[in-house]
């Protein structure tokens, strides 16, 4: 089996500090804890292709997804011992953009096509940022909805580690479907303004 076929069967996840934008790496997969059948962990990983490219289907959330996610968010963060954070229109708009260029170049990366990683697209939208994380995911529309993904990001410690940093503010949330709508990508941006 090749690996883009391998990979397009799991779903994969990748976690990202602004700290490591610098310096992509392989696909290093994690094995500290067990893991959902399917799911595949990386971190430092460069382009990790997923499925087709083509012209990707790209919506936004509507209002009820947004505030799903914030209030999952938010109830990881009151866990630990955190504030709240408020839905941003610009950090909404960074993921939105990364998750549909994700999908139309059929590979999750932090990288975009006109970007290094989230705090350069952030900043191209007019945000000033003091931190930024991302988390990314992609995998089979079928089991990666909204609720799925959220609830992988809680369970995969270095995803669960962006969600927590102690100084973020304010998040937004992006998905879109592969062209043939069989894969889902999704992008969740955390920061804080100077």
């Amino acid at each position: 089996m090749g690996k883009l076929t391998l990979l397009a069967a799991c779903a994969v996840l990748a976690a990202c500090a602004q700290a490591a934008l610098s310096a992509p790496g392989s696909v290093a997969v994690s094995t500290k804890s067990a893991m959902p059948r399917g799911i595949v962990r990386t971190d430092g990983h460069g382009a990790v292709p997923v499925s087709v490219a083509g012209t990707a289907q790209c919506q936004s959330l509507d209002r009820d997804q947004a505030r799903a996610a914030l209030t999952h968010s938010n109830a990881v963060r009151a866990a630990a011992g955190l504030p709240a954070l408020r839905l941003n229109a610009r950090l909404q708009r960074a993921a939105e953009l990364q998750a549909c260029d994700m999908a139309s170049r059929g590979v999750m990366d932090h990288r975009g096509t006109s970007s290094t990683g989230p705090g350069m697209r952030v900043k191209q939208l007019g945000y000033k940022p003091r931190i930024t994380a991302e988390n990314i995911a992609a995998g089979a529309s079928s089991i990666f909805d909204l609720n799925g993904t959220l609830s992988e990001w809680a369970r995969s410690e270095k995803h669960r580690a962006n969600t927590v940093i102690p100084q973020l503010k304010e998040m937004g949330i992006g998905h879109a479907l592969s062209p043939d709508g069989r894969v889902a990508y999704w992008s969740v941006v955390y920061s804080a303004p100077r």
